[in-house]
């Protein structure tokens, strides 16, 4: 008998038409690595007298994921469209194949997130969970280049399924260093007019999206998600410089600023280029120490995601690629 080789685990995913409904999982993500598993709580009990357990009691059972890779333009969207709010992109001309996506989550009622039925595995052994949702992503540009990393809660894990036949494979157009520009502005409408010109690195992070719904139906598996009240931090380290000392003063007099980190890619068809752009309005809530950062005497902010009263927006991103649904 053939070993369960690790190499050979491949995740595919499908998007669902209603949370937690089973669909084909027909499309390969293939740079982002998922490590899953089975979660659940047991209870045990111990009679009297006795120094160990005699009775062991599944009470809930579900499933978790992490995920980690580099950020490319075609697959995030599908991350995004879970862990902000979906809407069907725009601009896809059906000619050359870009289309636009905008993901802008609601500051104060319910968003509606894609949820997915996952496939991991190989032509030895599978399962599947349905009813995915990722419940944190961060996004890191720094020097080495453009990484993501986050988790998902999904429903209780289907052991030795078959995996979907002949999945659409994604074309992977990675983010660089490169590519990448971070604005810092005083107003939503001003984005992307002030370059930093000595950012480090910049990691633009929301969590805490969904919780699982526990009810007594007669079943071990969570009935439905909740949303939660989620953190949305930027990190930005920059050059003790005037432009990254100036933060102090925003620090000291609670401004609001408005962040705008944004990747230019390559040409997808005449003037249209794929491209990455991350809006935040944003107010510094924690700073650290002076640092050293390969010879450069650097500084890191920590900035918290808040409402502008004046479009209704904490974040917004945006995403021009080939993709042109879910």
């Amino acid at each position: 008998m053939a070993e369960r080789a690790s190499v050979f685990q491949t995740v595919q995913i499908g998007v669902e038409s209603g949370y937690g409904t089973e669909v084909d999982a027909d499309v390969k993500l293939p740079s982002i690595a998922f490590e899953m598993g089975p979660e659940s709580e047991i209870q045990t009990y111990r009679g009297a007298g006795y120094k160990y357990p005699s009775v062991a009691a599944l009470t809930k059972e579900w499933a978790s994921a992490s995920f980690s890779g580099p950020i490319t333009y075609n697959e995030i969207v599908y991350l995004l469209a879970s862990v902000l709010d979906y809407a069907a992109p725009t601009d896809n001309t059906g000619t050359t194949g870009e289309a636009t996506w905008t993901f802008t989550p609601d500051p104060d009622a319910a968003d509606a997130p894609k949820s997915y039925t996952i496939e991991q595995g190989g032509a030895g052994r599978a399962h599947l969970v349905t009813g995915a949702l990722v419940t944190g992503l961060t996004l890191t540009f720094n020097q080495d280049g453009a990484e993501l990393g986050g988790d998902l809660i999904a429903k209780a894990l289907d052991d030795g399924i078959t995996m979907t036949a002949t999945p659409t494979e994604l074309d992977l157009v990675p983010v660089t260093r490169p590519q990448v520009l971070v604005t810092l502005d005083d107003t939503w409408a001003g984005l992307g007019t002030t370059e930093l010109t000595r950012v480090l690195s910049v990691e633009w992070g929301i969590t805490d999206r969904y919780g699982p719904v526990w009810v007594l139906n007669g079943e071990v598996d969570f009935e439905a998600t909740v949303e939660t009240v989620p953190t949305l931090e930027v990190k930005l380290l920059v050059e003790a410089d005037a432009a990254g000392m100036g933060l102090l003063t925003t620090m000291r007099a609670n401004s609001t600023k408005f962040l705008r980190i944004e990747a230019i890619g390559p040409v997808i068809s005449g003037i249209i280029t794929y491209k990455l752009t991350i809006d935040t309005a944003v107010k510094v809530t924690d700073v650290e120490r002076f640092s050293d950062e390969d010879g450069i005497y650097a500084i890191e902010w920590t900035m918290q995601g808040v409402l502008d009263p004046t479009t209704s927006k904490v974040t917004e991103v945006k995403v021009i690629n080939t993709v042109g649904s879910l």
